[in-house]
Protein backbone atom coordinates (compact mmCIF):
# COMPACT_ATOMS: atom_id res chain seq x y z
CA UNK A 1 0.00 0.00 0.00
CA UNK A 2 1.40 3.36 -1.04
CA UNK A 3 1.41 6.43 1.17
CA UNK A 4 1.58 9.42 -1.14
CA UNK A 5 2.86 12.64 0.39
CA UNK A 6 2.39 16.05 -1.18
CA UNK A 7 5.23 18.15 0.15
CA UNK A 8 4.83 21.89 -0.40
CA UNK A 9 6.13 25.13 1.02
CA UNK A 10 4.14 28.30 1.44
CA UNK A 11 4.74 31.61 -0.25
CA UNK A 12 5.67 34.69 1.80
CA UNK A 13 1.98 35.55 2.23
CA UNK A 14 1.13 32.04 3.52
CA UNK A 15 -0.57 30.87 0.32
CA UNK A 16 0.30 27.96 -1.96
CA UNK A 17 1.84 28.67 -5.35
CA UNK A 18 0.30 27.31 -8.54
CA UNK A 19 3.22 24.87 -8.82
CA UNK A 20 2.21 23.34 -5.46
CA UNK A 21 -1.36 22.89 -6.72
CA UNK A 22 0.01 21.22 -9.85
CA UNK A 23 1.97 18.78 -7.67
CA UNK A 24 -1.18 18.18 -5.61
CA UNK A 25 -3.02 17.26 -8.83
CA UNK A 26 -0.36 14.60 -9.55
CA UNK A 27 -0.51 13.29 -5.96
CA UNK A 28 -4.32 13.10 -6.04
CA UNK A 29 -4.22 11.24 -9.38
CA UNK A 30 -1.76 8.71 -7.94
CA UNK A 31 -4.00 8.29 -4.91
CA UNK A 32 -6.98 7.54 -7.17
CA UNK A 33 -4.96 5.05 -9.22
CA UNK A 34 -3.95 2.91 -6.23
CA UNK A 35 -6.78 1.39 -4.23
CA UNK A 36 -6.01 1.44 -0.53
CA UNK A 37 -3.41 4.17 -0.83
CA UNK A 38 -3.34 7.17 1.49
CA UNK A 39 -2.80 10.78 0.50
CA UNK A 40 -1.05 12.94 3.08
CA UNK A 41 -0.16 16.64 2.86
CA UNK A 42 2.96 18.13 4.39
CA UNK A 43 3.43 21.90 4.50
CA UNK A 44 6.44 24.01 5.44
CA UNK A 45 6.47 27.76 6.02
CA UNK A 46 6.22 30.58 8.50
CA UNK A 47 2.47 29.94 8.89
CA UNK A 48 0.93 26.93 7.12
CA UNK A 49 -2.71 26.94 8.32
CA UNK A 50 -3.99 29.22 5.53
CA UNK A 51 -2.33 27.01 2.92
CA UNK A 52 -3.89 23.89 4.47
CA UNK A 53 -7.28 25.60 4.55
CA UNK A 54 -7.05 26.43 0.83
CA UNK A 55 -6.74 22.73 -0.16
CA UNK A 56 -8.88 21.14 2.54
CA UNK A 57 -11.27 19.52 0.05
CA UNK A 58 -8.52 17.35 -1.44
CA UNK A 59 -8.72 13.65 -0.52
CA UNK A 60 -5.89 13.83 2.05
CA UNK A 61 -6.35 11.87 5.27
CA UNK A 62 -3.69 13.78 7.26
CA UNK A 63 -2.07 17.19 7.19
CA UNK A 64 1.36 17.77 8.74
CA UNK A 65 2.93 21.17 9.16
CA UNK A 66 6.31 22.52 10.14
CA UNK A 67 5.90 26.22 10.85
CA UNK A 68 7.82 29.07 12.37
CA UNK A 69 9.75 32.15 11.44
CA UNK A 70 12.85 30.09 10.58
CA UNK A 71 10.86 28.18 7.92
CA UNK A 72 9.61 31.29 6.10
CA UNK A 73 12.89 31.70 4.21
CA UNK A 74 14.54 29.07 2.06
CA UNK A 75 17.57 27.57 3.80
CA UNK A 76 18.93 24.12 3.10
CA UNK A 77 19.28 23.15 6.76
CA UNK A 78 15.75 24.11 7.85
CA UNK A 79 14.09 22.93 4.61
CA UNK A 80 15.81 19.54 4.75
CA UNK A 81 15.06 19.07 8.47
CA UNK A 82 11.39 19.96 7.97
CA UNK A 83 10.97 17.74 4.91
CA UNK A 84 12.69 14.82 6.62
CA UNK A 85 10.47 15.14 9.70
CA UNK A 86 7.32 15.23 7.57
CA UNK A 87 8.43 12.25 5.43
CA UNK A 88 9.12 10.18 8.53
CA UNK A 89 5.90 11.19 10.30
CA UNK A 90 3.84 10.40 7.19
CA UNK A 91 5.74 7.16 6.51
CA UNK A 92 5.70 8.23 2.88
CA UNK A 93 6.52 5.79 0.10
CA UNK A 94 5.99 8.35 -2.67
CA UNK A 95 6.75 12.04 -2.20
CA UNK A 96 5.41 14.50 -4.76
CA UNK A 97 6.64 18.09 -4.62
CA UNK A 98 6.81 21.08 -6.93
CA UNK A 99 10.24 21.57 -8.53
CA UNK A 100 10.80 24.98 -7.01
CA UNK A 101 14.35 26.16 -6.38
CA UNK A 102 13.72 25.55 -2.68
CA UNK A 103 12.79 21.88 -3.07
CA UNK A 104 15.12 21.12 -5.98
CA UNK A 105 18.03 22.15 -3.78
CA UNK A 106 17.03 20.24 -0.63
CA UNK A 107 14.85 17.20 -1.47
CA UNK A 108 17.55 15.07 -3.17
CA UNK A 109 19.47 15.32 0.11
CA UNK A 110 16.36 14.38 2.08
CA UNK A 111 15.84 11.38 -0.21
CA UNK A 112 19.36 10.24 0.66
CA UNK A 113 18.71 10.72 4.39
CA UNK A 114 15.61 8.51 4.33
CA UNK A 115 17.04 5.85 2.00
CA UNK A 116 15.03 6.89 -1.04
CA UNK A 117 15.62 8.13 -4.57
CA UNK A 118 14.72 11.44 -6.21
CA UNK A 119 13.67 12.40 -9.72
CA UNK A 120 13.90 16.04 -10.74
CA UNK A 121 12.44 17.62 -13.89
CA UNK A 122 9.42 15.28 -13.88
CA UNK A 123 6.95 16.37 -16.55
CA UNK A 124 4.50 13.49 -16.44
CA UNK A 125 3.39 10.68 -14.15
CA UNK A 126 1.27 7.74 -15.23
CA UNK A 127 0.17 4.39 -13.87
CA UNK A 128 -0.44 1.11 -15.62
CA UNK A 129 -1.18 -2.18 -13.91
CA UNK A 130 0.01 -1.01 -10.51
CA UNK A 131 3.26 0.38 -11.91
CA UNK A 132 4.18 4.07 -11.82
CA UNK A 133 6.18 5.63 -14.61
CA UNK A 134 7.53 9.16 -14.80
CA UNK A 135 8.61 11.25 -17.74
CA UNK A 136 11.82 13.05 -16.85
CA UNK A 137 13.83 15.62 -18.76
CA UNK A 138 17.60 15.38 -19.08
CA UNK A 139 20.35 17.48 -20.59
CA UNK A 140 18.79 20.90 -20.39
CA UNK A 141 15.39 19.54 -21.35
CA UNK A 142 16.59 18.22 -24.70
CA UNK A 143 16.10 14.55 -23.89
CA UNK A 144 13.21 12.81 -22.15
CA UNK A 145 13.20 9.42 -20.49
CA UNK A 146 10.41 7.26 -19.09
CA UNK A 147 11.42 5.69 -15.78
CA UNK A 148 10.06 3.48 -13.06
CA UNK A 149 11.52 2.58 -9.67
CA UNK A 150 10.94 -0.12 -7.10
CA UNK A 151 12.94 1.86 -4.50
CA UNK A 152 10.85 3.62 -1.87
CA UNK A 153 10.49 6.34 -0.83
CA UNK A 154 10.47 7.80 -4.31
CA UNK A 155 10.66 11.60 -4.52
CA UNK A 156 9.17 13.21 -7.63
CA UNK A 157 9.78 16.91 -8.24
CA UNK A 158 7.14 18.08 -10.74
CA UNK A 159 8.28 20.80 -13.14
CA UNK A 160 6.01 23.87 -12.90
CA UNK A 161 3.65 24.32 -15.81
CA UNK A 162 3.72 20.66 -16.85
CA UNK A 163 0.48 19.68 -15.08
CA UNK A 164 -2.98 21.06 -14.47
CA UNK A 165 -3.49 22.72 -11.09
CA UNK A 166 -5.71 20.99 -8.55
CA UNK A 167 -8.97 22.80 -8.01
CA UNK A 168 -9.46 21.57 -4.45
CA UNK A 169 -11.81 23.68 -2.41
CA UNK A 170 -11.28 25.34 0.93
CA UNK A 171 -12.16 24.17 4.41
CA UNK A 172 -10.52 23.73 7.79
CA UNK A 173 -8.48 20.51 8.07
CA UNK A 174 -6.90 19.30 11.28
CA UNK A 175 -3.24 20.22 10.89
CA UNK A 176 -0.77 18.29 13.02
CA UNK A 177 2.23 20.49 13.85
CA UNK A 178 5.61 18.76 13.88
CA UNK A 179 8.06 20.47 16.20
CA UNK A 180 11.72 20.08 15.30
CA UNK A 181 14.18 19.58 18.10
Amino acid sequence: METILLLAHTETDGSLAKSAREALHVAADLHKAFAGSKLVVGLVGEDVQAAANSIAACPAVKYFGVAGKEFGQSRYATDAAAAEAICKAAQATIVVAPATSRWTRSLPGVAQRVGGRAETHVTGVSTDGGKITVNRWYYRQRMEAVLTRAQRPWFMLIDPGSQAACGCGAGRPRLKPLPLT
